[in-house]
């Protein structure tokens, strides 16, 4: 009775955890975009945020505000305060062009223009960013650099604020190929490598911070009383998101990001309910496959958008996608042996039953909210 009643209290922490921690922090993490296109003295800057990280500074109304001239002269403020581009050691004059709501992949926020202007042309600049982190320490930023055929690309978070941008040299001295006629460049290359390892670390975040996406996981599970049939739930789950989210971060596929928010809460609430009903996991790994095509919208989130160069999409995105399927294996490693050894007691249906119904009352709340 005893070793019965503390885990329960356990779950109930657990869930209310979920629950309070998505609530009352609104998220843990945010993904927004920063494109450059820099053109002789001039950089045009396409900046996304959140929403959500913008709300602790002016408040959930930003629908109605965008339009209105004092909020415009508030987040210009903020954006000044924020935002830097340093030339020659020297920081390039920022205008605010102009500013929308916008939805990027999953999420929705503001778009902003920006336009930086310096002296000369731009041969070198540093990047300061230093928007959302006080809010949301988590926060990270797309960085993507385009001059001419140069591209640079980069991610930005709360322990890599100043980016270098190297643009490459076109003068007198570039070598003119005789026999093709053709003008051969040297342009700098950009570390592939140290952006798509970025990328990793920030799937395992993803997931790490996905409350929802870990609730649906555990409520899969719960009815799993061999690892067969877990790794059978899985399985599914992992193809059938990895195809969405592939689709939707490369633009193939358009979502509506609300829509897509509320679609995972409904699946969870089915879940839970189907796991009152249903004792064996045999044909769970089909229901999963259809669910996992509405989380892997999710995962997508502002990657769909953010102007990431097609000659790296790919990788980029197969990286974030191993990030997240090895947060997800972490926490199954540790779940999976937890709940298989607890079938052994007579009790554990029960709990399931109490665990579901629970789970249930909090994907539905989510759901209210998101709609």
């Amino acid at each position: 009775m005893k070793q019965r009643s503390f885990l329960s209290l356990f779950i109930i922490t657990i869930l209310l955890f979920f629950g309070t921690t998505t609530t009352s922090l609104a998220h843990a993490g945010s993904m927004g975009y920063s494109v450059l296109n820099v053109e002789e003295n001039e950089i045009l800057y396409e900046l996304f945020l959140d929403q959500r990280d913008l709300f602790p500074q002016f408040g959930t109304n930003l629908d109605n505000l965008v339009n209105e001239e004092q909020f415009s002269q508030k987040i210009e403020s903020y954006l000044q305060k924020g935002l830097r581009i340093d030339a020659d050691s020297k920081p390039l004059t920022m205008e605010l062009l102009s500013m929308n709501m916008a939805n990027k992949g999953t999420e929705r926020g503001v778009e902003f223009h920006l336009k930086f202007i310096a002296d000369k042309a731009i041969e070198q600049c540093i990047l300061h960013y230093n928007l959302a982190f006080d809010d949301v320490p988590a926060h990270t930023s797309g960085l993507l650099v385009h001059a001419g055929e140069y591209v640079q690309q980069d991610l930005i978070d709360s322990t890599k604020r100043d980016i270098q941008i190297n643009l490459p040299q076109h003068n007198q001295q570039d070598m003119i190929d005789s026999t093709k006629g053709d003008i051969q460049t040297n342009l700098p290359q950009p570390k592939i490598g140290a952006v798509l390892w970025k990328y990793f670390k920030l799937g395992i975040e993803h997931i790490l911070t996905g409350y929802d996406h870990l609730l649906f996981l555990l409520s899969l599970v719960l009815i799993a009383s061999r690892f067969k049939d877990a790794l059978k739930i899985v399985t599914a789950f992992t193809v059938a998101h990895s195809i969405t989210l592939f689709l939707v971060a490369s633009g193939r596929l358009h979502v509506i990001s609300s829509w897509v928010e509320a679609l995972i809460a409904v699946t969870i609430c089915y879940v839970a309910v189907e796991n009152m009903f249903v004792q064996k996991a045999k044909w769970r790994w089909v229901l999963t496959a259809l669910f996992g095509l509405i989380h892997g919208m999710g995962f997508a989130g502002a990657l769909a958008e953010t102007g990431l160069p097609k000659g790296n999409l790919i990788g980029t995105l197969l990286t974030f996608n191993l990030g997240v399927e090895t947060g997800q294996l972490m926490v199954l490693c540790l779940l999976l042996p937890l709940l298989i050894w607890l079938r052994r007691f007579p009790w554990y249906r029960k709990m399931m039953i109490s665990t579901s119904c629970l789970i249930f009352v909090l994907a539905f709340y989510w759901l209210i909210q998101r709609l």
